[in-house]
């Protein structure tokens, strides 16, 4: 699936330890398998609400506080813009999401751009 391989490459690229990177990619599966979605096809054929129930709440918010969790806020950007290029549908809702969350004062990540670097 290209969702798991784009984290991949997201979290490799940020230099997550294997041992962080297993665990990002366990919540990523368990959510995907909770919602019984095995291809993208299945995915991005989903309406918009179901798409950001996944993407953003199920995999995206776990995962990011997973990383900040764990000491690896940097790996933030690597894994939001990774998710973003798979889909425009999905790069919008992940740009609101984020948007959101930065006026709203929720993300550490936007008050410490070296950390995380996200930008909408």
């Amino acid at each position: 699936m290209r969702l798991l391989e784009a984290v991949r490459t997201g979290l490799r690229a940020a230099r997550v330890p294997g041992s962080v990177a297993a665990k990002v990619m366990a919540e990523i599966e368990e959510a995907l398998a909770r919602y019984a979605i095995v291809d993208e096809r299945e995915l991005f054929k989903l309406p918009e609400w179901n798409l950001w129930l996944i993407v953003v709440k199920s995999i995206l918010s776990p995962a990011t506080r997973m990383l900040r969790r764990e000491g690896f806020c940097h790996a933030n950007n690597m894994l939001i813009s990774s998710i973003m290029v798979l889909d425009e549908r999905i790069a919008k809702l992940v740009r609101e999401w984020v948007r959101a969350r930065c006026e709203a004062g929720l993300d550490p990540c936007c008050r410490n751009p070296p950390c995380c670097n996200i930008v909408v």
